[in-house]
């Protein structure tokens, strides 16, 4: 028991590490008047990252609609640029979702993907972080409203849940949420299978069309 607590501190310091070393960014109130500098930058990024930018973009403007342009572009961005980083990357093999399925569907059903997004219980930002409980690596609350270190610290957790719940997709959500609710958990995964599935739409019709086919 003691190895187990040990080697969970372990983990807690190295989160840490890796978030505190994590640059600050700009919010997105920050990128108002750079949306076609933002898109044009994506498309400079390799063909599978701008691919999913834009399969993440459709998504956000699909589930909020009220959004303005500017907090959805940068909003997608964001979430496509830390998928792609390595520090807080994991996958769920029981339902066959990968990092990016599973932080869209988590982003979906706790804040719609509004970054402004602030809880009864004082959760914030992206992916709903509580401030009373995690305040200790953010500077102020509006920083929880940063992007890049909403996410950071969010997944963050998530991971940390994940390797306690020994890699169970369905226990680690239940650990971030605070409830054994899989009315939650049910609605995070089916979230993210939904925006799975449309990916793997997208890319069949895209790769038809590149073949000439319709």
């Amino acid at each position: 028991m003691e190895d187990i607590l040990l080697a969970l501190k372990i983990v807690g310091v190295i989160i840490f590490v890796f978030i505190c070393g994590i640059s600050h960014g700009n919010t997105h109130d920050g990128n108002i008047g750079k949306v076609p500098g933002e898109i044009e930058s994506m498309k400079n990024e390799d063909t599978d990252k701008n691919r999913d930018f834009r399969y993440v973009l459709r998504h956000i403007r699909s589930v909020n609609k009220k959004q303005g342009n500017v907090t959805s572009v940068s909003v997608a961005r964001a979430i496509t640029e830390h998928a792609y980083g390595k520090r807080y990357r994991f996958t769920s093999r029981e339902h066959r979702l990968n990092f990016l399925s599973v932080i869209v569907g988590i982003i979906e059903v706790e804040s719609g993907f509004d970054p402004d997004a602030v809880s009864g219980k004082d959760a914030r930002g992206l992916m709903q972080v509580h401030w009373p409980t995690w305040n200790r690596f953010f500077s102020s609350r509006e920083e929880v409203h940063d992007l890049t270190r909403n996410l950071a610290v969010g997944t963050g957790i998530l991971r940390l849940y994940m390797m306690r719940s020994n890699n169970d997709l369905r226990s680690a959500l239940h650990k971030y949420l605070g409830a054994k609710d899989d009315r939650y958990a049910d609605r995070v995964i089916a979230s993210a299978a939904a925006f799975k599935k449309s990916v793997l739409s997208q890319r069949v019709k895209e790769d038809l069309q590149q073949r000439g086919g319709r």
